[in-house]
């Protein structure tokens, strides 16, 4: 492990799906440990219950490694598994409560919260006819990290990453159906993937 490379890095992106067994986990709380909640440091809440004997198990494994993150995203279920609260607003609090700065809940067709302790949006869902949601969360999370790079407002930074997810979603391939910058661009102005 590069303790250097890992502590300079602009982002630092983990799975849950990688917490779920060892030695991945071990690996993973070493990361966080070296990277010292340097921004960026996200954690995705990708919760699959195939991984895991439980939800239970799971929260138990996650939320007290949430203090040690910078940025937590997920949907309502998976933020009920991380803290117990899939109300979009109380999974928000939770999520800072429990110590990130930056708290993004996916509400599916009501679209996407995001939450720091001075600033909250919600950024309404892009109208997309969906052909393939695999590869939708993934685009969401480049897109965001983009954003993020780019020290972009939290609105912007939202919109663009929610329009991305929609785009991938609207297509029937996954890894080469991501977005261009400017098709991102273009339906998030839209509201709307054509």
């Amino acid at each position: 492990m590069d303790a250097d490379a890992i502590r300079a890095a602009g982002i630092v992106w983990q799975s849950v799906t990688g917490w779920s067994e060892e030695p991945s986990r071990s690996a993973h709380v070493r990361t966080l440990e070296v990277r010292e909640r340097r921004t960026h440091t996200v954690l995705d809440l990708d919760y699959r219950p195939m991984f895991w004997s439980s939800p239970q198990e799971c929260r138990d494994v996650i939320e007290p490694q949430l203090e040690r993150v910078t940025v937590a995203v997920g949907n309502l279920e998976e933020c009920g598994v991380a803290v117990g609260e899939s109300e979009p607003h109380r999974a928000a609090d939770a999520l800072l409560g429990a110590g990130v700065e930056l708290a993004i809940v996916k509400m599916g067709p009501r679209g996407v919260l995001a939450a720091t302790a001075d600033d909250r949006v919600v950024v309404e869902p892009v109208k997309v006819t969906v052909m393939n949601g695999l590869g939708a969360g993934d685009a969401f999370g480049g897109a965001l990290c983009h954003g993020l790079l780019a020290g972009w407002d939290l609105q912007r930074l939202i919109g663009f990453a929610n329009a991305a997810g929609a785009i991938v979603a609207s297509r029937l391939e996954c890894s080469t159906a991501m977005p261009t910058t400017a098709e991102v661009e273009a339906a998030a102005a839209a509201g709307v993937v054509e």
